[in-house]
């Protein structure tokens, strides 16, 4: 009895290895860039998955291909090879458990920047209480339901008007390396503190003289407007966005600021939306970083 040649399939190891590889990439993109390095690997595998499908099938049918005059069931060629079982089997097991890990991974790395929640506006207290020109460290309850541990604090300079409208600068004290405290370089008067009672709770306000503002962690430096002059921080220190209520003065949502030009009123301020801490306002090097939850 005659039976059919068997052929080698050609190229077989390379779609499956381009299959794990476009998964390697989906997943490292996961962390690193979702939007831009994860659809790269998830069309990689998905391409090397329906090239490699395609070429088994080929494969099958070259080898189940008999000459005319030998009947089908006279062969010895099982219908099903196992071969064919065990590639699909594999195949539908690698994408289950590249979809158990990627579903979660993605879940975390992108739902926040959906689902996060902005911050709730703070009362600092009447305008009043912040002489122009002047700096002061105003310390305040982020979430007074979480009560003191959600204590933050903030560089304040009132700027005096522009045209009618009060200018000031907010600056976050958390330095842009790592979220450590930053202090003012220069004397704080403590004994002249003020409190302000609001409804969010106690807010601290102390005079301060800097000569800009320091890390005590890692050694950064921020000028008066919180432009970096020294040290690790990528970027200048975030600022606070503020309104106007009744005479008093409300924080907003933090911004990221990669450099300030001018100063007071008159700066230039180029903003961003709010970065995580290490990351990078502007370059090539901002494009490795996940996308941030809004604040």
């Amino acid at each position: 009895m005659s039976t059919a040649e068997k052929t080698k399939p050609t190229g077989g190891g390379i779609w499956p290895a381009s299959f794990a590889i476009g998964i390697a990439v989906l997943l490292v993109g996961l962390i690193v860039n979702p939007l831009v390095i994860t659809p790269l690997g998830g069309a990689i595998a998905l391409l090397a998955g329906a090239a490699w499908v395609r070429g088994n099938h080929r494969t099958e049918r070259s080898q189940h291909a008999l000459p005319a005059r030998v009947p089908e069931h006279e062969t010895d060629e099982p219908r099903f090879p196992r071969s064919r079982l065990l590639e699909r089997a594999t195949l539908g097991l690698g994408g289950l458990v590249a979809l158990g890990v990627a579903l979660p991974a993605a879940g975390f790395a992108v739902l926040p920047s959906f689902l996060g929640r902005r911050q709730r506006p703070v009362d600092l207290g009447p305008i009043d209480a912040f002489r122009e020109g002047d700096f002061v460290v105003a310390t305040f309850l982020a979430d007074p339901k979480a009560g003191e541990v959600s204590r933050r604090a903030a560089y304040v300079r009132n700027n005096g008007l522009v045209g009618n409208l009060p200018s000031f600068t907010i600056m976050s004290s958390r330095c842009t390396h790592v979220g450590c405290p930053t202090q003012p370089n220069g004397p704080l008067f403590l004994q002249q503190r003020k409190a302000e009672r609001t409804n969010g709770g106690e807010v601290g306000l102390v005079p301060a003289v800097p000569s800009g503002f320091g890390c005590p962690c890692h050694g950064s430096q921020f000028d008066n407007e919180g432009n970096r002059t020294a040290g690790p921080a990528p970027r200048a220190l975030d600022r606070y966005r503020f309104s106007i209520r009744n005479g008093r003065v409300w924080l907003g949502s933090l911004y990221s600021v990669s450099r300030v030009e001018g100063t007071g009123a008159q700066a230039r301020i180029h903003s961003f939306a709010l970065k995580g801490d290490g990351e990078p306002a502007t370059g090539p090097e901002a494009w490795l970083y996940p996308i941030d939850p809004p604040s």
